[in-house]
């Protein structure tokens, strides 16, 4: 007898719901993951709620086996469907996001699902009244077994002197049943977890904050704003404790993997065992443990980055993220173009859930809904550090003056006299350069044309080996080659870099301030496994005096020997074509500011610019990111910027430019009616900030319309269909840069 199921298959980026044949394998259930045959393939697909009528006479394609029991719940499929209509894109493609990598798909191997065995558990408590008096000891055996100690492999039993046949004849009567499960799903016991290590005394300001929270009432959502260093982070950990000894998980997201370490020690000698770690620096089978380690139910701590939000955890009880402002939490490419603060906001109201919001320099659109009518957002202070230290002053240092002084260098003569005194003193420091590489970008003097990437419409960056050996490298595709002698346009062999990098900066130092010791960190020196946290212990064990990086130093990082914290080259920041500029800007700065004075000795901070009347600076100087915020406000509200509208960027890319561009314009004349009926506008079509990447043109279309408003687009599948099969559109709901 035909017994048909509906499985999502992939067949496109939506996927296809398709009927087969279940009777070869046992009874299945909405959320099994299953392997099936479409055109000739193996794929690995997912049972569906809904079952299509099977006409007579048609013979249906059979599943061939059961990968995973209830791999999706139907309240976490829930947080799915709601992701899909926030990120206007199928909820295949959001399906494919949430489960771990590969498993939706063409099946490639059996390393995705892993290892898998058949496994008994009873169907009742047992001792049980019906039939238990005709059972032979050896049955009742098996049952007491699986009464202690829960669902247990054959093979298991087996070693116990249970056999198979003996399973089989209880699971006849019912009294059991048997699966195929991973050995990670059995079900732990929920034990109350407390604390590993005595947890260190509060501040006043800490213990109010935790007070304010656990009188909070009907309020579940916070924002917490403390100033760097100010115990923001062990607010997080004792926030943890309630949900974790109700038998309940805790979400904890930080924007960049480089924290992760730094962050899971601490984690780990507070709650032991109970922390679990989930990124993309993961293997594969130890993401896949973590994944099944929170499906099981068994409470826990996950400390993960933005793909972490998506986790199956069924009784969650509180969701934190830790640097909430930044914008590592959005995800651009690809599709669904999620913001994890947004998903975490579905999800804390799906599953009634505390949602802590946590920074020093909060975004503006948290900001604002702490001050809205009936704010959802509750906001909370942390307005000294720890020990009463105080904060970094900031110097400014005009380059315009180093100029007309005549002194060129790259590094002004305060920030070398500091750097000089740092190890007599037995200080470190941090210096922040906008780009790695050895230079932003090589130029012919004599016509003027930089070194392009032949794939990308940027130019190509300068990088220097230890052997002093140079290259030239794409940071968008990777693309390498050698420096040429001549200028391919001119012929010119006036060749001079531009700008400064990481590598340039080192050189210049060692140049300078002979004997001082340097440490690179950016994403070439930190590549391979564990690779943040080892040059990180090297610094932190006084290897070197400087560390030199990129905007990942600015991100988290609590090193108390820093006393200086520098920016070279601040007007790269200042200058961007992006609404958001002004806001990214200060944050990064004054995230940075805060790496400085942490310890015992007291910080400070050193600015080179040249434009120290820029009101970044102004705010920097001051310290007043409050006011800074109402200032920006005002200059939102007044241009109608977001937040006080809407946006939405659709992005397209194919290999030929004119086929991109004549297709984005069919697209606007195709939906033109329906946005202006909704009250939103076009801005476009326009070649992209970067108009060529990896081969690929890129054409955009801005969407703007009034705050809060959905987006008037038909949906995407519909949009898909007026577009060449060559041209892909990406979706990007509220971006955050254009």
């Amino acid at each position: 007898m035909v017994k048909p199921v509906s499985v999502w298959v992939e067949a496109g980026r939506e996927g296809r719901l398709l009927s087969y044949d279940a009777s070869g394998v046992g009874p299945l259930q909405a959320g099994d993951l299953v392997r099936v045959r479409l055109r000739g393939r193996l794929h690995a697909g997912l049972v569906s709620a809904e079952c299509a009528e099977v006409p007579a006479g048609v013979q249906l394609e059979p599943v061939l086996e059961q990968l995973e029991s209830a791999a999706v719940d139907p309240a976490w499929q829930h947080l799915l469907v709601e992701v899909s209509m926030l990120c206007h894109t199928a909820p295949f493609q959001v399906l494919k996001t949430a489960l771990p990598s590969g498993w939706l798909g063409q099946k490639r191997s059996n390393s995705s699902h892993g290892r898998q065995q058949l496994v008994a558990e009873l169907t009742q408590p047992y001792p049980s009244d019906d039939g238990a008096n005709d059972l032979s000891a050896k049955q009742q055996r098996l049952l007491q077994e699986l009464q202690r100690n829960g669902p247990q492999s054959l093979s298991k039993l087996e070693k116990k002197g249970l056999s198979r046949s003996i399973v089989k004849a209880l699971e006849q009567r019912q009294l059991l049943k048997t699966q195929r499960r991973h050995l990670e799903d059995k079900e732990s016991a929920v034990e109350a977890i407390s604390p590993q290590e005595q947890p260190p005394p509060l501040s006043a300001e800490q213990q109010q904050v935790l007070e304010a929270i656990k009188a909070s009432g009907d309020q579940q959502a916070w924002l917490l704003w403390g100033v760097t260093g100010s115990g923001k982070t062990e607010v997080y950990l004792r926030c943890c404790l309630e949900p974790l000894a109700a038998g309940q998980s805790v979400l904890l997201l930080t924007p960049e993997i480089g924290l992760i370490p730094q962050l899971l020690e601490r984690c780990r000698r507070r709650f032991g065992d109970a922390v679990v770690s989930f990124h993309s620096g993961l293997g594969e089978s130890e993401r896949l443990r973590a994944w099944r380690r929170c499906r099981s139910g068994a409470p826990c701590l996950v400390v993960g980055t933005r793909s972490a939000i998506f986790l199956p955890l069924p009784k969650l009880g509180l969701i934190v993220l830790d640097e909430e402002h930044d914008s590592s939490y959005k995800q651009e490419s690809p599709m669904p173009c999620y913001h994890a603060r947004e998903v975490a906001w579905i999800r804390s109201r799906l599953q009634k859930c505390l949602l802590l919001l946590g920074s020093a320099t909060p975004s503006l659109e948290s900001w604002l809904l702490t001050r809205s009518k009936d704010a959802p957002l509750g906001l909370l202070h942390l307005s000294k550090r720890i020990r009463e230290r105080p904060l970094p002053p900031v110097r400014v240092v005009d380059m315009r003056l180093e100029l007309a002084d005549g002194h060129r260098r790259l590094i002004s003569r305060p920030l070398l006299e500091r750097l000089a005194a740092l190890p007599e003193r037995g200080q470190q420091a941090v210096v922040l350069v906008p780009r790695r590489g050895y230079s932003t970008f090589l130029s012919c003097r004599s016509c003027g044309e930089a070194v392009q990437c032949p794939h990308c419409d940027v130019s190509l960056t300068v990088h220097r080996g230890r052997d002093g050996h140079s290259w030239l490298r794409c940071h968008w595709c990777d693309h390498r080659e050698e420096i040429n002698q001549r200028c391919s346009h001119c012929g010119s062999t006036a060749f001079k870099p531009f700008g400064a990098g990481t590598q340039r900066v080192m050189d210049s130092l060692e140049q300078e301030l002979e004997g001082l010791r340097l440490l690179r960190f950016d994403r070439d020196s930190t590549r391979g496994r564990d690779g943040h946290q080892r040059l990180l212990d090297r610094f932190a064990a006084g290897e070197a005096d400087v560390l030199v990086g990129t905007q990942m130093l600015a991100k988290g990082m609590d090193l108390p020997q820093v006393t200086l914290a520098a920016v070279l080259a601040a007007d790269g920041l200042l200058h961007r074509p992006d609404v958001r500029a002004a806001e990214q800007s200060l944050q990064l700065l004054l995230q940075l500011a805060g790496r400085a004075g942490r310890g015992e000795q007291p910080g400070e901070v050193l600015v080179q610019t040249y434009s120290p009347d820029h009101r970044v600076i102004r705010h920097l100087v001051d310290g007043r990111y409050g006011r800074f915020l109402e200032e920006e406000t005002a200059v939102r509200e007044q241009g109608q910027l977001v937040p006080y509208c809407r946006a939405c960027l659709l992005r397209f890319s194919s290999p030929q430019a004119s086929i991109t561009a004549s297709s984005a314009t069919t697209l606007l004349e195709a939906i033109r009616a329906k946005i202006e009926q909704a009250g939103w506008c076009a801005i476009g079509p326009a070649p992209a900030a970067r108009a060529k990447v990896a081969g690929l043109s890129r054409w955009q279309l801005l969407l703007q319309g009034p705050a809060e408003s959905p987006l008037p687009l038909p949906a995407e599948q519909e949009l898909r269909q007026l577009l060449p099969r060559s041209v892909n559109l990406s979706i990007d709901p509220d971006p955050l840069e254009l």
